[in-house]
């Protein structure tokens, strides 16, 4: 099993859902993910901002507020815009299609812990 396999079958088998998912939540894994960025030294500088407005909206919130679609766009020191993590409407999550092992593993681990963070936060309620 591949490690894009392994954050998805890791949301799965916590019984984690795009209903945990709030704007948030979506913010709380960006916070991880570019500190796992910063640490692993690699090639990407930051993760874009999520756009909730506009013509490049890429997040979508059902009528509760929990995502529908999000979106989250990564920058590097030679690329403007590539996928980070794609939460799809049919509830198949994308991890850096365009990424080597190297660059995916600070999103993979970064994703696994804010599963963590997510499972602590249900926990708590």
């Amino acid at each position: 099993m591949n490690r894009r396999e392994l954050a998805r079958e890791y949301f799965k088998d916590n019984n984690l859902s795009y209903e945990d998912i709030e704007m948030n939540e979506i913010y709380k894994l960006i916070q991880i993910l570019n500190r796992r960025i910063a640490e692993a030294g690699s090639c990407m500088l930051m993760i874009n901002e999520p756009k909730l407005r506009g013509r490049n909206t890429n997040i979508k919130l059902n009528k509760v507020g929990k995502i529908k679609y999000a979106e989250i766009r990564v920058k590097g020191t030679y690329f403007n815009d590539r996928e980070a993590i794609t939460f799809n409407e049919n509830g198949f999550i994308g991890f850096c299609g365009w990424a080597d092992v190297h660059n995916l593993t600070p999103f993979v681990m970064g994703f696994m812990e804010w599963c963590d963070y997510l499972l602590s936060k249900k926990a708590g309620e």
